[in-house]
């Protein structure tokens, strides 16, 4: 009873807070303010509060947990399947991309505190999920957090789907060019924000046509995500008969690449997350 009077919300912003919680993650934290931590990225501390805690530590945490319960997801879900098999599927999981998709399928932005600019694909989002986990962790343990987390997982992704999909696009579309003799190009630029809130725009041009475009809170990710704009765009193109205005493309140019595009969202891997090597881009 004390502890609950203690805990209770005592002002909108933690009524929102806990709010969320029981709608998303069915569940009603213990420690609030652990929760907001989570939910705190560095750049909405402001410099007269160094002693409001922002989300890096637990976001640290959150990280080790969500592996350890993925890892467990998978060697459960799949008994026959060697350890790379599993690594991989690891890898895809928790990449920074399935991380902010993830995140903004519970539309954890709602309540977030950031003061980094949504306009543009950040890492935050995911990051924050990820704190989220290391407070829940915290707050209920590890068996409550696994079922919590397993459940957003299987609720929001397909794990057949993420077994086609091919992270490693760029490689896949820069061989392709290779054995067509044709131009492929990466061209990048960075486009505002500073730190961990820089974003970088890439095209893709085949033979001096762009065919792709790619955001990212890096390179790698942007070109990655460049990548795979260019595989839809070459699917896309080839059941359907070419509309008057656009030239008839040449055979060669039709056959894509085997490529298995992600249902849900675009974004490739995040840099550093990924230890597949059959998955690094050149």
């Amino acid at each position: 009873m004390i502890s609950s009077l203690f805990n209770r919300a005592r002002n909108p912003e933690e009524r929102r807070v806990r709010a969320w919680c029981r709608e998303t993650l069915g569940m009603t934290p213990n420690d609030l303010a652990l929760f907001r931590q989570a939910l705190r990225h560095v750049s909405a501390v402001a410099e007269d509060r160094p002693d409001l805690p922002d989300n890096e530590r637990l976001e640290f945490l959150g990280d080790a947990i969500l592996d350890a319960i993925i890892g467990d997801l998978l060697f459960a879900t799949y008994p026959d399947k060697g350890e790379g098999f599993l690594t991989r599927m690891r890898s895809k999981l928790v990449s920074r991309q399935q991380l902010n998709t993830l995140a903004k399928h519970i539309q954890i932005e709602k309540v977030m505190e950031s003061n980094v600019a949504r306009s543009h694909e950040s890492s935050v989002p995911g990051n924050a999920l990820e704190a989220l986990i290391g407070a829940l962790f915290l707050d209920k343990g590890f068996d409550r957090t696994r079922k919590v987390v397993v459940k957003l997982l299987t609720t929001h992704f397909d794990l057949k789907e993420i077994e086609k999909e091919d992270r490693d696009g760029k490689s896949r579309l820069l061989e392709w060019g290779q054995k067509r003799r044709k131009k492929v190009e990466f061209i990048v630029r960075e486009e505002g924000g500073s730190g961990r809130g820089k974003h970088y725009v890439a095209e893709v041009r085949i033979g001096g046509e762009v065919r792709g475009t790619g955001h990212g809170a890096s390179k790698k990710v942007a070109e990655q995500d460049a990548a795979q704009s260019a595989f839809r765009g070459m699917r896309s193109r080839k059941p359907q008969q070419p509309r008057s205005q656009v030239p008839k493309p040449t055979p060669s140019s039709e056959h894509a690449p085997s490529m298995h595009a992600p249902r849900r969202g675009s974004r490739p891997t995040r840099p550093g997350r990924s230890d597949e090597p059959s998955n690094n881009a050149g």
